[in-house]
């Protein structure tokens, strides 16, 4: 992986940027700094420069200008995805692993578990700014009474359909299951790949739509979700249906396994191979820079129609920024997050990622082209990408399980499978008490 760093500063009266990281070795910054205010140095470690830079302004213009101190932001991130080389997940367990691990840091869903086994989260539901998280933002911020986190912004996943290419065949996009399976089959009759998925959540969450839609959806759901978390009723009860649906679209070749195993979500390859006609509908995060390529035809976004019902879609609190609890720095930490956010900052976040803001009121990008997305995901009963009343792992064994199955495993194996693995972390994770 070419790992990437970036050095941001700020300043009470002046501070002067002269240099900025880049591939390779690391470099000191050069700054001017003030010398009569005393100098409290922050280290944040992100997935891409965005919320650097955001913090960054945070500490310049909100919390320097109001303080006695002078915060010094150093900033280090790295991809998601690795090409090559250890991914953000990775280098951050190694980092909080340490001993010398960063004051603030983005911490995945899939590693809440963990980290808090591991005592790298610190609990911030006594801050003030909890208040200004909208109420699908909060759901997914606790784990065992803990806020770990103040998410950044709130995204979900859907596809993204040609849909000049549907209506060459006639066809409209699909809003329920019946409706899907027939567009998929006229669009393989006529030699079109239906589906462009990737490795990643391009394969689990139309899995865990056709899987866990039924539960979210169900009015029953806080009690159905209370029995998986105490082990009573078994995950694969819901996920076989998620898994039998992957397969289907494997054995009528509605995807191509082997280049959606080749193929990293959000990346030039999986855009150009949708662009050039070659499939009908990819999976897409819901942000501007799902529609910032130019396609040569009209592209609209939807949720999951996988179900009888109608289209559902996975959620989640995006971005999600927590606090090293052995920080040095509490009291400047905090004093981020209190000003990072607020009600505006978190609007005006959002709408630089082209996201749904995680503040009360959900305000969104205008996104003509997902406004059926972003009316289904307003509407409620969606399924959380992570759901912390669950002591064992959805988003990351569910991705896991569906590459498996791309590889050649039976359903009733990786059910088995999935079914050992919730009774293994609900030792190691649940509440004994239970």
């Amino acid at each position: 992986m070419k790992r990437r760093y970036r050095r941001l500063t700020a300043a009470a009266l002046a501070c002067m940027l002269l240099c900025s990281g880049c591939s390779g070795e690391k470099e000191e910054p050069e700054v001017y700094i003030d010398k009569n205010e005393p100098d409290v140095v922050i280290t944040l470690f992100t997935q891409g420069e965005n919320i650097s830079e955001i913090i960054n302004k945070c500490c310049s213009d909100v919390i320097n200008p109001k303080t006695k101190g002078n915060i010094i932001l150093y900033s280090d991130f790295a991809d998601f995805y690795a090409e090559e080389g250890l991914s953000y997940r990775e280098l951050l367990l190694k980092r909080m692993e340490s001993g010398q691990a960063d004051d603030l840091y983005i911490i995945p869903a899939e590693d809440v578990l963990e980290f808090d086994q591991k005592g790298f989260i610190y609990d911030l539901s006594g801050l003030d700014c909890i208040s200004s998280l909208s109420e699908d933002a909060l759901r997914q911020s606790p784990y065992k009474g803990k806020v770990f986190s103040v998410p950044l912004s709130y995204t979900g996943f859907g596809l993204i359909w040609n849909v000049d290419m549907l209506h060459q065949y006639q066809l409209e996009i699909p809003e329920t299951l019946d409706e899907f399976w027939n567009v998929c089959d006229v669009l393989k009759q006529n030699g079109i790949l239906p589906y462009g998925a990737n490795k990643d959540f391009g394969l689990s969450v139309p899995a865990m739509c056709a899987g866990l839609g039924p539960l979210y959806q169900n009015p029953e759901s806080e009690a159905l979700t209370a029995a998986l978390a105490k082990g009573e009723t078994p995950v694969s009860t819901y996920m076989r249906d998620g898994f039998a649906f992957l397969q289907t679209m494997i054995d009528r070749e509605y995807l191509d396994v082997e280049r959606s195993l080749e193929t990293l979500p959000g990346s030039d390859e999986e855009a150009a191979f949708f662009a050039e006609g070659k499939c009908a509908f990819i999976s897409s995060l819901c942000r501007a820079a799902a529609f910032a390529r130019d396609y040569p035809f009209a592209a609209e976004m939807t949720a999951l129609p996988v179900l009888k019902e109608g289209p559902v879609c996975v959620v989640g609190a995006d971005q999600r920024l927590a606090v090293n609890p052995n920080t040095e720095h509490l009291g400047e930490a905090l004093a981020i997050l209190e000003n990072l956010c607020t009600t505006d900052t978190l609007n005006a976040f959002a709408g630089e990622l082209g996201k749904v803001s995680s503040a009360r009121g959900n305000e969104a990008t205008t996104l003509p082209q997902a406004e059926k997305f972003v009316s289904c995901l307003a509407s409620g009963g969606q399924i959380p990408n992570q759901d912390f009343t669950l002591p064992f792992n959805t988003w990351n064994t569910i991705k896991e399980l569906c590459v498996e199955l791309c590889e050649g495993a039976d359903v009733e194996i990786v059910c088995r499978e999935y079914d050992e693995r919730q009774k293994e972390e609900i030792a190691l994770y649940g509440d004994k008490d239970i």
